[in-house]
């Protein structure tokens, strides 16, 4: 945002954060002049998608845990079991966030309901409970890099699986602003790919 508001400073952004559907349904009926966001897949159809970067999901494990190593940042995946790991308690974003409905898949694909100890409007307060031994997590990257060092192992979490993919969506009109299309732009030629190493 930035970078676009210095080069469209006669543009002014209102910022709506909302749950997914609450955001398509604002951008379809016109409320919003666009969406960012992560899944693409989920989007309906007939809107214009433009996806950029995306990051890696890892299951935080604490000190706290019988499967935390120590001396280990990033496990190897090989490490654990997936479907073991998600038996154990968790601390998840509330249901209808984007990271939820994700999170939601993993355990379907394993046919087994979460241990929910704990559920937050943030994903960042998840993270940052799960990081001090309230039970494990699933975050991203981005988040977890935002939370100050502290011994933990990550459990890196297969793309084929989960992932973030980055996306700014638009309704499909032949005549889009200038600011809407400098911001689309914008979006494009970001680096949108957090990493931990």
């Amino acid at each position: 945002m930035p970078d676009f508001l210095k080069q469209n400073p006669q543009v002014e952004i209102q910022l709506f954060e909302n749950f997914p559907r609450e955001n398509e349904k604002n951008l379809l009926s016109g409320n919003i002049d666009c969406y960012i966001g992560q899944t693409p897949e989920a989007i309906d159809s007939s809107l214009d998608i433009v996806s950029n970067g995306g990051e890696k999901y890892y299951i935080v494990i604490s000190p706290a845990s019988p499967y935390y190593q120590a001396g280990k940042f990033i496990l190897d995946p090989n490490e654990l079991d997936l479907k073991e790991l998600l038996q154990e308690p968790f601390v998840l974003s509330v249901p209808g966030s984007a990271i939820r409905h994700q999170v939601n898949g993993v355990f379907q694909r394993f046919h087994l309901e979460p241990k929910v100890v704990l559920e937050s409007k943030s994903i960042i307060t998840a993270t940052s409970l799960a990081i001090h031994g309230m039970g494990l997590t699933i975050s991203t990257a981005s988040i977890i890099k935002r939370i100050g060092e502290t011994p933990i192992n990550l459990f890196p979490i297969s793309h084929d699986l989960i992932n973030v993919v980055f996306f700014i969506a638009s309704r499909r009109e032949k005549n889009k602003s200038k600011a809407l299309k400098n911001l689309i732009r914008e979006f494009k030629t970001k680096n949108l790919q957090a990493m931990i190493r």
